[in-house]
Order: structure tokens, then sequence, then C-alpha cells
């Protein structure tokens, strides 16, 4: 347990020193100890998950998606560094976190389950209302705080759907499942940092708190799935 732990706090102060390479210019220094950070989250969840045991399929599942967040990690890094294949790398980036999530929604879907079978008949439908809400809201306040997404706007929508349904199932699972709340509040912190991050690649904000808020929020979440399969599961 206390491997598990160590590793979530070296996490973060790895992180902190990263934003304040990263704050300046984006290197091959900078994404090394990004790399570190995300290595760091995932050796995280190992040790949870040895503890409970590798034939948790829901504990493996996690760790998949940790794994997914950690190629989106390199690529978008590698996004600032290459600006001509902006695009390319921000969707493949992208592509990466989606597939993450939809490995974090077969984790929860199997919790859900396991709880209460019937509660699909309600959890999944309000889910998918209030992503759509959500993301509408999003898209809407995107305008009027002038973020444009260019190419992208497609790419972003679909992500937003993906990101937006994780965080309302994982507050319908929790509602069954109290030890889920550690789950549900690793997505809102995703949520959030993926807000900040939207306003730092379309709306222009360039400030180096941006770069802290983001990065904190991001790896705080993917701290906080680790975790959860050492005290949820």
């Amino acid at each position: 347990m206390l491997g598990s732990i160590i590793f979530a706090v070296l996490c973060m102060v790895i992180t902190l020193i990263f934003c304040w390479l990263r704050s300046s210019k984006a290197t091959f220094y900078s994404l090394t100890l990004k790399i570190l950070a995300s290595l760091c989250f995932i050796f995280s969840a190992i040790i949870a998950l040895s503890l409970i045991g590798f034939d948790s399929t829901v504990g493996i599942l996690i760790l998949v998606g940790l794994i997914c967040g950690l190629a989106g990690d390199i690529l978008l890094d590698l996004k600032v560094m290459y600006p001509a294949k902006n695009d390319v790398l921000f969707l493949t980036g992208t592509m990466s976190f989606a597939i993450g999530h939809v490995f974090y929604f077969v984790a929860l879907l199997l919790i859900n389950i396991s709880t209460n079978t019937m509660a699909l008949a309600w959890a999944i439908p309000v889910s998918v209302v209030l992503a759509v809400g959500l993301t509408l809201i999003i898209l809407f306040s995107s305008k009027k705080m002038g973020m444009d997404f260019g190419k992208v706007k497609w790419a972003v929508i679909g992500y937003s759907l993906i990101l937006s349904f994780m965080f309302f199932y994982s507050v319908c699972v929790a509602i069954l499942s109290p030890m889920v709340w550690i789950f549900a509040a690793g997505m809102l912190v995703f949520l959030l940092s993926d807000l900040i991050l939207s306003m730092q690649y379309f709306g222009g904000k360039t400030q180096k708190s941006f770069i802290y808020y983001n990065h904190i929020l991001y790896y705080l979440a993917q701290v906080m799935f680790a975790l959860f399969i050492l005290f949820g599961l």
C-alpha cells in the first residue's frame, strides 16, 4: 500500500517540476519529466493491483486506461514541440485519451452490473442526456470566450461527449457504490483539466498559471484513478 501512495505523491512532485520547466519552453527535458510523472501514476496502479490481485478485471481495465493516458500525454506535448504537425498530434493524442475512457467505461460498467444490473436502465440514458447538455453548454460558452476549434471541431465535440458521459456515468455508479466516488471525483478533476487545456489550445490563454492548473489537475485525476484500485476495489 505504501509503495502505491509513494508513487502517487512522487507523480505530483514531478508534475510541479515539469510545470516549472514547461512554463518556460517545451523541450525534450520537460517531455522526459512528463513521461516520468505519467509512469509514476502507472506504477502506483500496478502496485495497487498487485495488492488486490492481477485477476481483477476492473483493475486491469483501469490500468490500461492509464497507459492510454501516458500515450496521450506524450502526443500532446509533442504537439507543442512540433507545431507543424499540430492537428495530427492533437487528433492522435485525443484519440488515445478517448480509448482510455472506453476502458474506464467498461470498468465502471462491470461495477454497475455487479452492484445493480437494473440501474443500467437509467444510468446510461441519463448520462447520455446530461453529456449532450454539458457539451452544448461548453460549445456555446466557448464561442463567447473566443475559442476557435478550427479543423478539429468535430473531434473536440466527440471527445467532449465521451468525457462528459464518463463523468456523469461515474457519478451514477457512485450513487450505487460509494467507493466509486473516488473515481467520480477524479473524472470531475479530469474534466476541469481539459476545459483549461481547451482555453490554452483554442482560446489563446498563454499565461503560465494555465500550464500549472491544467497539468496539476490532470495528474491529480490520474492519481485518483490509480488509487481507486487500491481503496475502491
